[in-house]
């Protein structure tokens, strides 16, 4: 009996030794699946937020696009000449009218 004791604690030993390496490659893989959603998680956090800046530079180079003719590394202004279509000079009209308007309004 205690032989045999000894032989199934010697088996289960040599079983564990055998399969040791099997154990530590399935908790790695287990580690690096885990490491992997949270890394995937942050991934889809910052590419929403890429998304949200995106859109908001859109809606300003639309804005600025619109005024200034063009897209905007079309839009710059060069001097002597400005180049500007009819609402940026529109814009500028409606500008000075309401600055001269105040002024005489506080004389």
């Amino acid at each position: 009996m205690l032989m045999a004791k000894g032989l199934s604690t010697l088996l289960v030993a040599f079983i564990v030794l055998i399969t040791f390496p099997v154990w530590i490659g399935l908790l790695a893989g287990g580690f690096g699946l885990i490491v992997g959603l949270f890394g995937a998680i942050f991934g889809v956090i910052a590419a929403v937020f890429g998304v949200i800046f995106g859109i908001i530079g859109a809606i300003i180079e639309a804005i600025f696009g619109g005024i200034f003719s063009g897209s905007w590394p079309d839009a710059h202004i060069h001097f002597p000449r400005i180049h500007m279509n009819g609402y940026a000079w529109a814009a500028l009209i409606i500008v000075v009218a309401l600055v001269i308007s105040n002024r005489k309004k506080s004389e």
